[in-house]
């Protein structure tokens, strides 16, 4: 039974006056996609209403519209939380990174894209909250080209895909979209709302996704967080390899580098002018045959590496 029509203009009046003018235009678009197909009556009223009130804000937007929406990446990489609406980004969102946005029950909630950091193994992650995207975005429906171009600069998507399907679509028809507009994207999927859940949704959504690198969480009381940020590590495309000095322990904080890195790629990270002065490494960890191997400049080290250098001069 959809809402009454009274409570659904008062909620798209709600809304409208928590953005900013030049984001009217969106919100009334996602209201018109969440309304009941009803052309008459009091619905057809507000319909009508709402076309009204769209057709002033575009007279309203400038070109300034894109850039406002448009995120830059900051950190070591830029993951975007993609879904259909009411997936459970923004909850996601603030359980990782403590950043407050708006989190409700209704869809569309998150009307422009919002960002928080979320720090893995050392490393700075930035995690992007996008508007949730409907069947036809990338024809323009619900204003899914900017979030698919915006989605188009980041280093990795993460599909959010509720396992307790009855507050939100299965979003599949979104997930075929958005793969095929982005498919060399890295991506993985997180199942939320976990916690509403039965046993047998829950092997329901293992089973679909058991080719995909998933993980599974309850944002709302923090269960499965951790194997989400080991995921999100994963998909971001990044390695941690730790400095250790002679006779002491590996440093806490680690080296980020990309997938496939070398020890001389260590060494330019940590320091410019050591290219000149490197002989030879010592390595303990994932890339090692043993502990402390002895190895050259074209070693590629693995995430979780200790590296030990030697230097000419020290």
């Amino acid at each position: 039974m959809p809402i009454p029509h009274q409570e659904m203009r008062r909620m798209i009046k709600r809304r409208l006056a928590r953005v900013e003018p030049r984001d009217r235009a969106r919100v009334l678009r996602a209201a018109l996609e969440e309304m009941p197909g009803y052309y008459s009556g009091p619905y057809g009223e507000l319909r009508r209403w709402v076309e009204r009130q769209l057709a002033e804000a575009a007279t309203r937007r400038g070109a300034e519209h894109h850039d406002a929406y448009f995120i830059a990446r900051q950190g070591a990489a830029q993951v975007a939380l993609v879904g259909a609406p009411n997936a459970g980004k923004s909850s996601l969102l603030v359980a990782l990174t403590g950043r407050q946005v708006p989190v409700g029950s209704y869809p569309f909630t998150t009307v422009r894209p919002a960002e928080g950091m979320v720090v893995l193994h050392g490393a700075p992650v930035q995690l992007l909250d996008l508007p949730g995207l409907i069947e036809g975005g990338d024809e323009g429906r619900g204003d899914g080209r900017s979030v698919l171009a915006q989605i188009r600069v980041a280093d990795a998507l993460v599909f959010v895909d509720p396992i307790e399907r009855k507050p939100a679509p299965s979003g599949e028809a979104v997930r075929r979209m958005v793969r095929a507009a982005l498919p060399e994207l890295p991506w993985a999927v997180v199942g939320t709302k976990v916690d509403l859940a039965s046993p047998a949704e829950c092997r329901a959504w293992e089973a679909r996704w058991a080719e995909v690198p998933h993980a599974r969480c309850a944002a709302s009381t923090g269960a499965g967080l951790a194997d989400v940020q080991q995921l999100l590590w994963r998909v971001a495309g990044l390695m941690a390899v730790y400095p250790k000095r002679p006779g002491q322990p590996p440093a806490q904080d680690p080296v980020v580098l990309p997938p496939g890195s070398t020890v001389l790629d260590f060494v330019r990270a940590m320091h410019r002018d050591w290219d000149a002065r490197f002989t030879t490494a010592r390595v303990t960890g994932p890339s090692a045959r043993f502990a402390g191997q002895t190895v050259g400049r074209d070693h590629v080290l693995q995430d979780g590496d200790h590296v030990e250098l030697s230097l000419k001069g020290s």
